[in-house]
């Protein structure tokens, strides 16, 4: 077993990994969890191999034959096929003869690439990319399987296929280690490892990391007009809740709030809280017309509170041919003032086409789309901000010098709270910037001018759990001012927080409705068992979808009769339980 204690990293003079301490065991998925610049980048190289700790790790995998290594850039070849990349690799391994053919088919045909083995991997989807990634770095059986936010950016149908592959990889016996900045991800691990900035804040089996958590959480509603939150930077918003973290159990809890049992997202922001408590961090500001915007738009706003009758963005039947592929197929949605909507779907399911459709800057081959009751044009884009995946940040420009760029683009000043919160950033250039701050930064230069439609796609991707907690805290008080907000995300728990949401597959609207009402007759059986590894190949080699929980077993839309027909002779007692089924799981093909 692999084993640190008190290891740290310096890269530069800065402390990359501060006295890490913890275990790797085989037959196990370990989970490490933050944002960008946390460290877990760094402690993968470490277990590789590839960086220099001190002191060095005991048990550490020496033979490079016996480790698999999937970076954060996919590591797969652009300009060969998917066949050549595998072909590639086996050579690499010395891997020949009919056994490395079966292994190289058995895995292609789990990772749902079978039928693209012809495609240049440059040509393939995003989550098409990261399972080859992950076939390539498990092709030679590897003990150790190290991957490098394997998910991040991937559909919900590809995320499930890599988790079926990496339970597989820990079933075979690997010691699997997997970086992720996803919560409900990190919960499917035996244990985890919570990182900030190269600390170990946290660690353990989830439910432990919830259960000791520091301090106390509280609860209110978020549209109790007695609702007092007095510091700010220790609230957050989840949907219609506002929590609050304190750091003792004898602070007295604020008018409108009650005591809350945390889930794992909650722990980890009371421990990012906990953590940061001694060092001073720019405040994020909090958006609200009068205090952090500099301008209004060109157009009245309505008043907050309330929608008003006639939606924002009304799109319907929208359709979009390229040639003999359709990107939308008679898509209808809308967006009202003060609502949050989620736009859900796989890679190539048509988001993109439908927000530049909405935007005005894509045409659609039949159907209408309407902006503010009228065809999109250039004045109705002015009433809109948009942050774009890629952040459409200057990166020569400072945090500041961008928000005055982008306001008096749109004849607007720079509100006083962004203001601060640029500066507290600093004069170098926002390429220079973490990740979690550019994104908070791109948010705040689209709504300077106060737009009435905000469109934002993948906002948080990458972010740690605080940070994401406040920027959707800004958002959804966005909302409350009357702005309507469309956003894109891979991340379900975000998902969850939308008011509503619109699913998209093969460029048709698949599902739409709240959370609640999407998962609502979908069902999924819980398996506990002493023996997950052998019900796990049982189950994949039956063609039963199956998801690994931690040591327990989820299997999404499956009959009671055909799992326990599956399972018959199963060694030792087992226990299935049936649980409505998950966001992420709703949305899997074949689920009921």
């Amino acid at each position: 077993m692999i084993a640190l204690e008190n290891a740290s990293v310096r890269i530069g003079g800065t402390a990359a990994l501060d006295r890490f301490t913890g275990e790797f065991p085989p037959g196990a998925v370990t989970a490490l969890v933050g944002g960008d610049g946390a460290g877990k980048s760094t402690l993968l190289r470490v277990l590789a191999g590839r960086q220099h700790a001190s002191p060095p790790p005991r048990g550490l995998v020496r033979d490079p034959r016996r480790i698999g290594y999937q970076p954060a850039e996919a590591g797969v070849w652009s300009n060969l096929s998917v066949d050549e990349n595998v072909r590639f690799v086996s050579g690499v391994y010395g891997l020949s003869g009919g056994p490395a053919r079966e292994r190289a088919d058995s895995l292609l045909h789990r990772a749902g690439l079978d039928r693209a083995r012809g495609r240049l991997a440059g040509r393939l989807s995003g989550g098409m990319r990261q399972k080859l990634a992950f076939v390539l770095a498990t092709l030679h059986r590897p003990e150790l399987v190290l991957l490098d936010e394997p998910t991040t950016g991937v559909d919900p149908l590809s995320r499930g296929e890599l988790w079926s592959l990496v339970a597989e990889a820990a079933a075979d016996g690997a010691a699997v280690v997997l970086a992720t900045t996803y919560l409900d991800e990190a919960e499917r691990a035996e244990r985890l490892f919570l990182l900030d900035e190269g600390r170990l804040l946290a660690s353990g089996a989830p439910e432990e990391v919830v259960s000791g958590m520091p301090g106390r959480l509280l609860r209110g509603a978020a549209s109790a007009a007695e609702l007092d939150a007095p510091d700010s930077r220790r609230a957050w918003r989840r949907g219609a809740d506002v929590f609050l973290w304190t750091p003792t159990e004898a602070e007295e809890a604020p008018t409108g709030f009650a005591p809350a049992s945390p889930d794992l997202e909650n722990a980890v922001i009371a421990r990012i809280l906990a953590d940061e408590q001694a060092e001073t961090a720019p405040e994020v500001p909090s958006f609200s017309p009068a205090a952090s915007a500099g301008g209004a738009s060109a157009e009245a706003r309505p008043a907050a509170g309330g929608r008003a009758a006639d939606p924002l963005v009304r799109a319907e039947g929208l359709e979009r041919i390229y040639g003999d592929f359709a990107a939308l197929n008679g898509v209808s949605l809308a967006v009202s003032r003060g609502e949050v909507v989620g736009l859900l779907g796989g890679n190539g399911a048509g988001k993109t086409t439908l927000m530049r459709m909405i935007l005005g800057l894509e045409t659609p081959t039949s159907g209408a789309c309407l902006l503010f009751g009228e065809r999109p044009s250039l004045a109705s884009r002015r009433r809109t901000g948009y942050v774009a995946q890629g952040h459409g940040l200057y990166p020569s420009l400072s945090a500041l010098e961008n928000l005055r760029f982008a306001a008096a683009v749109r004849g607007a000043a720079v509100g006083e709270q962004a203001a601060d919160f640029a500066r507290a950033l600093g004069p170098g250039p926002a390429a220079a910037l973490p990740l979690g701050a550019r994104r908070m930064l791109a948010y705040l230069a689209a709504s300077q001018h106060r737009p009435e439609l905000l469109i934002l796609d993948e906002p948080t991707s990458g972010m740690d759990a605080l940070t994401r907690a406040r920027l959707w805290k800004a958002l959804r008080e966005t909302a409350d001012e009357g702005t309507a907000i469309l956003v894109t995300t891979h991340y379900m728990q975000e998902a969850a927080q939308c008011d509503r949401l619109v699913v998209l597959s093969a460029g048709v609207v698949a599902a739409e409705g709240t959370a609640a009402e999407i998962t609502a007759h979908h069902s999924s059986l819980v398996l506990r068992t002493d023996h997950w590894e052998d019900a796990f190949r049982r189950l994949r080699e039956a063609g039963v979808p199956v998801i690994l929980d931690g040591r327990s077993l989820r299997l999404p839309g499956v009959a009671r009769s055909r799992a326990e027909s599956v399972l018959a002779g199963l060694p030792g007692p087992m226990r299935l339980e049936e649980r409505r089924s998950t966001l992420e799981e709703s949305m899997l093909p074949g689920a009921d």
